[in-house]
């Protein structure tokens, strides 16, 4: 409990120019479900659009769920190499 109030009073004593990386991946953490979340439902939307019959808005679909699930790729695969 004690290292969680650490944690939060060094993001707060911060004048908001810099962060902790541990803020920054938690935020960035949050940011990458938020948008897996969104990208299954917007799956569940295109095969049932697809299943209705309408391709030309199935296709918009499909086109947001490929964007929605290359961002959270990059969001959740970490693009930096701790080589230590």
């Amino acid at each position: 409990m004690a290292d969680w109030r650490e944690k939060i009073t060094s993001v707060s004593k911060t004048k908001g120019t810099t962060a902790p990386e541990s803020a920054k991946r938690a935020g960035l953490g949050c940011l990458g479900v938020i948008i897996a979340i969104v990208s299954i439902l917007t799956l569940l939307i295109t095969i049932g659009l697809f299943k209705s019959g309408f391709v030309l808005m199935g296709i918009f679909a499909t086109a947001f769920l490929l964007i929605c699930v290359a961002t959270t790729i990059l969001l959740l695969v970490p693009n930096k190499r701790n080589s230590l």
